[in-house]
Formats: structure tokens, sequence, C-alpha cells
């Protein structure tokens, strides 16, 4: 009882001394709001770093797989926004965080606010998505940010190789069995177009951006086997 007695007189020493005094109740409010937002915020980051991964996967011609002349983990690794999985994970982290840290939060099981987090984060990065929005927001960092080797560029890259039958560029002339084209380097070449395979979604106007398949026959003289829209499915162009 006495060893009792003497821990609370140190304990009533030690506030006396030190002037403690208990933080105001609008303290808690607070910091429990900035809790809150910070958990919504980061989620709604987490939903576009996910819009984005849609917009990058529905632009890199998956179904290429077996014409590619490198292997399936090159492709994956030329393809995949591995910077915006980088980004989901940090988002997700710290929305967990936020929430976690908010005055009611500890009743609720980490496993379920993941789920929740990821359920949320899927639903808003899929609209963000199909409006189009994780198309815009990726071309803002790709044109702002230097250090940022965007999608169209990766695109680019890929369908850059005619030596392995993959070209495309701008339409500039166009006839029944011949296009002219200029790739993204600046080289015209002749396109052959007899007897091809066509995407429905396919314009063959002078001005529209299109993706090859087929081989060279010369040195600017392309025969096509097949012709592609340059916009992805993810794209709004490509609506």
């Amino acid at each position: 009882m006495e060893k009792e007695i003497k821990k609370s007189q140190k304990l009533i020493n030690k506030i006396v001394s030190e002037d403690i005094r208990p933080s105001p109740r609008w303290h808690f409010v607070f910091k429990n709001y900035i809790f809150w937002i910070v958990f919504f915020m980061f989620m709604i980051f987490g939903s576009i770093a996910f819009s984005i991964i849609l917009y990058a996967v529905a632009e890199s011609d998956f179904n290429l797989f077996t014409s590619l002349s490198y292997s399936r983990i090159q492709f994956l690794a030329a393809s995949l926004p591995f910077i915006w999985i980088l980004f989901l994970i940090i988002f997700l982290i710290v929305s967990i965080f936020g929430i976690r840290h908010t005055r009611t939060g500890y009743r609720y099981p980490l496993l379920k606010i993941l789920s929740i987090n990821i359920v949320i984060s899927i639903l808003l990065g899929a609209i963000f998505f199909y409006t189009g929005g994780a198309e815009k927001m990726e071309q803002i960092f790709a044109e702002n940010i230097p250090a940022y080797k965007g999608i169209e560029e990766n695109k680019i890259s890929r369908w850059s190789d005619p030596e392995n039958g993959f070209l495309s560029g701008v339409i500039i002339e166009g006839s029944n069995e011949i296009i002219l084209i200029e790739d993204f380097s600046g080289k015209k070449w002749e396109i052959g177009i007899q007897e091809i395979i066509i995407s429905q979604r396919v314009s063959l106007e002078i001005g529209k951006k299109i993706k090859i398949i087929g081989e060279i026959l010369e040195d600017n003289i392309f025969m096509a086997q097949e012709i592609r829209s340059w916009e992805g499915w993810g794209s709004q162009g490509g609506k």
C-alpha cells in the first residue's frame, strides 16, 4: 500500500513540476479528422494509380505474345507500369495507416480494412479509367516529369521494330492498294495493303495513326498482313 502511495505521489509531483495538462478535446477531434482525410485522400490516390495500371494493360497488346521476338518476361517488363504498381501499394499502406489511427479505427480488423480499401480502389479506379481520366492523368505525368517514361512512349518503342514485323506511324497518303505512312522517327514507308486483315476500329484516313504487322520487302516498302488502330481499348480515341 505504501509503495502505491509513493508511486502516486511521484506521479502527482511530476505533473505539478512539469505543468502537465490534459489536451483539449478539440485536439483529439482535429487529429481524428486529419487521419480520416488521410484515409480518403490516399484511397483516391490508390484508385487513380489502379486506373492507370488498367490503362497500361489496355494499351499493351498482350495478344501479340506469340508474335514477339522477345520473351514474355521482357514484354511484361516493358509493358507493365511498375512505378504505378509501387504507388498503388504505398497509397494502400498510407490509407490503412490513416484509418487505423482514427478514434474508432482500432476496432476494425486489418484484413477487413485492406479488403474494403482494395474493393473501393478498384471500383473508383475502373470508373476513372472508363471515363478517360487515367489516360489524361498519365499524359500529364509523361509531359511534365522528364524521368518518367510514359505508356505512349513505350508503345511507340514496341511498334517501331520493322525488322521484326512491327511498324507504326501516321497515314499521309492512301489508295486502295498502297498507303504511305510516316513513322515516329520521320521515315516514310510505302505499305502494301492487298488482302490484309484490318481491325474493325481502323480508319485509313489521312492523319490517322495505325499499327501494322507484316514484313519488310525493301528499304522503305513494308507488306502489311494486319493493320490495327493505334488506340487500344483503354484510349478515348479507341472507343
